[in-house]
């Protein structure tokens, strides 16, 4: 789906547990994905330049998240992780250019785990709140 610019909505099934680098990059008109829960890893780029991306929910899942994985999603609101600890995030890339007003959603009593995880948002630019499970 790389560059379809009049994306607007995708499925991806239950039964995915890989997704490979790039499938989304440049998806300018997608406005969510559900990536499913038995995902291991965000891969690079997978939904970079995803402009109209507002949100996302990572599975618990998800162990690793590459590269310039939401690098210029300029729209997202909100980042939701459910794994209790912050899975291993690549490079200081992978949030590149998320605004500064996208929320860090993090199950309770996780905060400090994920605001101290290396290659996460800074926890002095981004906010991050806890949520119950």
């Amino acid at each position: 789906f790389q560059g379809c610019g009049s994306l607007s909505n995708v499925t991806i099934p239950n039964s995915v547990t890989s997704i490979k680098e790039g499938v989304f990059y440049n998806c300018v008109s997608l406005p969510q994905a559900t990536i499913p829960d038995g995902v291991t890893s965000i891969e690079y780029e997978l939904f970079g330049n995803c402009g109209s991306l507002s949100n996302v929910t990572i599975p618990n899942s998800v162990t690793s998240i590459n590269d310039r994985a939401f690098c210029y999603c300029s729209s997202l609101s909100y980042i939701k992780f459910t794994r209790n600890s912050p899975p291993t995030v690549s490079s200081s890339n992978t949030f590149s250019k998320v605004p500064t007003d996208c929320k860090i959603l993090v199950p309770r009593g996780r905060l400090s785990a994920y605001k101290s995880a290396t290659n996460y948002p800074s926890s002095s630019t981004y906010t991050y709140e806890e949520y119950d499970v």
